[in-house]
């Protein structure tokens, strides 16, 4: 449909090709993620074919440019842009129409990026001042020269090594099939960065291309051995192919019945042979390292080098060859797609042949009726799937719940037992694995002892200044020999067995039931919180109190000791804290005897301890404190003090007396 809109477009009268690709490509691009999508993308490939056939393709590389120049970040908000277009990704990961290194399916879409980034590339400066890296410090590698050049352009986002369009053209080349008909420009495209000559830009004389300096690591190095041999097998298919008898170009079988009429395009042996002759010069220019040292003299050059073609590739002329294109094969696949839609349009619009009413397809009020009966023509859809209800893995907060006490409570006790026996049985679980550890420092030194030992042993004598030995000098050493205890060899072997398997099960995640205490917990206090907020109403505050001091109550050695659970609840008891708790002048006196019965919970519960909103009641809790200050706990009874304004402390103070 979209190959014949265009087709339409280009009569006389009509709004012409431009309009129409500009409208189609914007309603393509404007969907989200759009370049992940594999329909659009078989789309946008037939776009671009179409634009390069009409040369009209600035129009579209306008639209992508600027899509692109925003998933930079240049003149847009990033945050919005991070939200919308879904791109700006950690590290530095250059975004990308293009994802992956190249396409060998969406090749025509593929060449329109790639010229589009080549613009981008041009006009931010990027390659020119990563060529001017390299020419003057010779020792860099591409990498750094790239982050000198991101330093130095100041750039939005810091591009990736290996989106430096000499690695994209030269990725594209090597999965481009052999026959399409952009494989030589494409070539072409890679051998203008390749060859490039960038010296006379930075005032140095010429000297040679800047092309393998971007091939210096192990892997770019494989990679233009790989590029070597596909030069190689794209030269072997087109020497067979010239060989062969004209046979038709891909796709361009499947001609209906009705366009038989029509002559097939068939490809020209004389064009392969020409393409034979090109890709055996690209090998050439590839492997030929003169080229990079800069000590040729290209009209010295054999023929076979085509020297022409290397001047104009050198002096970056960027006309392409249009002489190696197969435009008749691209004029016919665009003429045979119109076909087979027009044909498929008019055999939409036919007479069922079980219909007795011809339907007059240009008439807008039998609409429905057409309609109707091109649905006729397909199979009756299957009914949709049975829906079985699912049980949610973590139970649902009701309403009613959060303006009962009783049954809040319930609710948050019933998750607080799971987690506090987790919590007890990691602490079991630590003072075994400590029991095993002294068990087994203490049984380690008696693995071996030195018993004493007797030996003799027989030393030879061979003489000295012609005199003869009498015999070998027997002498008795007496030592103590280090000796292996069995008994405690076996023990150590249970004691680390008992270890690992001790380890093994620490290692293991906690069961299901305790991942669902912990979601149903933090979704209660979430919706008990959420509602508070939305309408601050004393039933929701009192539940909010009875749910705080219920899990305080919760908290002890086992709790604090096992560093999830004891996330678990301090996150808790500050939210709840924070919301309920802080700023109650009813709750103010019940935290402090709280503190006082348990001095762990001193530094938890300190926050939300706020003497200052009950004045009247401050005295009585003043008392309690200094009582508390006699029992060595200075340093709770200092905390608590902090909370307290200056002039209360020093009244209280003049009330209780120099004693206290």
């Amino acid at each position: 449909m979209i190959q014949a809109h265009i087709s339409v477009s280009t009569q006389p009268n009509e709004v012409g090709p431009v309009a129409i690709l500009e409208f189609w490509v914007q309603a393509l691009i404007s969907q989200h993620l759009w370049y992940r999508e594999q329909p659009i993308l078989f789309l946008m490939d037939h776009l671009c074919k179409t634009a390069f056939q009409l040369m009209q393709e600035d129009c579209v590389h306008k639209l992508l440019y600027q899509q692109h120049k925003n998933a930079l970040g240049y003149h847009c908000d990033r945050s919005l842009l991070s939200s919308l277009v879904s791109w700006i990704v950690a590290g530095n990961i250059t975004p990308s129409f293009v994802e992956g290194l190249a396409t060998p399916t969406q090749v025509w879409f593929a060449w329109t990026v790639l010229n589009m980034e080549s613009i981008f590339e041009e006009d931010s400066q990027l390659r020119r001042v990563v060529e001017g890296e390299l020419v003057i410090n010779s020792a860099f590698t591409p990498d750094q020269a790239l982050k000198k050049a991101q330093a130095q352009l100041k750039l939005p986002i810091v591009p990736s090594l290996q989106r430096l369009l000499i690695y994209r053209w030269a990725h594209q080349a090597l999965v481009t099939p052999s026959d399409h008909p952009l494989l030589p420009l494409i070539w072409q495209k890679f051998f203008l960065l390749y060859l490039h000559r960038p010296g006379p830009q930075y005032g140095l004389p010429i000297d040679g291309c800047i092309g393998r300096r971007f091939f210096q690591s192990p892997a770019h190095i494989n990679l233009l051995k790989e590029m070597k041999r596909r030069l190689t097998e794209v030269a072997d298919f087109h020497h067979a192919a010239s060989k062969a008898l004209r046979i038709p170009a891909e796709g361009s079988e499947g001609l209906p019945a009705s366009q038989a009429g029509t002559p097939g395009y068939l490809t020209s042996p004389e064009l392969h042979t020409e393409l034979v002759r090109l890709f055996n010069v690209y090998i050439l220019w590839l492997e030929d390292e003169n080229f990079q040292k800069g000590d040729t003299y290209i009209p010295s050059l054999p023929k076979h080098y085509d020297i022409h073609r290397l001047a104009k590739v050198m002096q970056n002329q960027q006309d392409l060859w249009m002489e190696y294109l197969n435009m008749e094969r691209i004029h016919y696949e665009f003429q045979e797609t119109v076909g087979l839609w027009t044909q498929a349009k008019l055999e939409s619009h036919s007479t069922p042949c079980n219909l007795s009413v011809q339907l007059d397809f240009t008439d807008p009020l039998l609409a429905k009726e057409r309609v109707l009966s091109n649905l006729q023509k397909h199979e009756t859809p299957q009914p949709a799937l049975v829906l079985h209800p699912l049980r949610p893995p973590v139970p649902v907060i009701s309403s009613a719940s959060l303006l009962s006490q009783k049954d809040a409570i319930q609710l948050v006790r019933t998750d607080l037992n799971l987690l506090q026996q987790q919590a007890r049985t990691a602490a079991l679980r630590e003072s075994q694995q400590v029991a095993l550890d002294s068990e087994l420092l203490d049984t380690m030194p008696k693995q071996y002892i030195n018993r004493e030992e007797q030996t003799t042993l027989h030393l030879e004598c061979r003489g000295s200044s012609g005199k003869k030995c009498q015999g070998a000098a027997v002498v008795t050493v007496q030592f103590e020999g280090m000796h292996k205890n069995e008994a405690v060899s076996q023990q150590l072997h249970v004691l680390r067995k008992e270890v690992k398997q001790l380890q093994a099960e620490a290692a293991k995640p906690p069961s299901l039931n305790i991942v669902e205490a912990a979601v149903h917990a933090e979704n209660l206090i979430t919706a008990l919180v959420n509602a508070y907020k939305l309408q601050p109403t004393p039933g929701v505050q009192k539940v909010g109190i009875s749910l705080f001091f219920t899990v305080v109550d919760y908290v002890s050695d086992e709790t604090q000791r096992h560093p999830p659970t004891r996330q678990f609840f301090t996150s808790c008891i500050e939210i709840l804290g924070q919301v309920f708790i802080s700023g109650t002048k009813s709750e103010c006196k019940k935290v402090l005897q709280t503190i006082l019965k348990n001095r762990r919970l001193c530094s938890l519960l300190s926050p939300f301890f706020t003497p200052n909103a009950a004045p009247a009641e401050f005295i009585q809790l003043y008392e309690k404190v200094v009582k508390f200050l006699s029992e060595d706990n200075s340093d709770v009874v200092f905390m608590l003090l902090t909370k307290v304004r200056c002039d209360s402390v020093l009244m209280l103070a003049l009330k209780c007396g120099p004693r206290d």
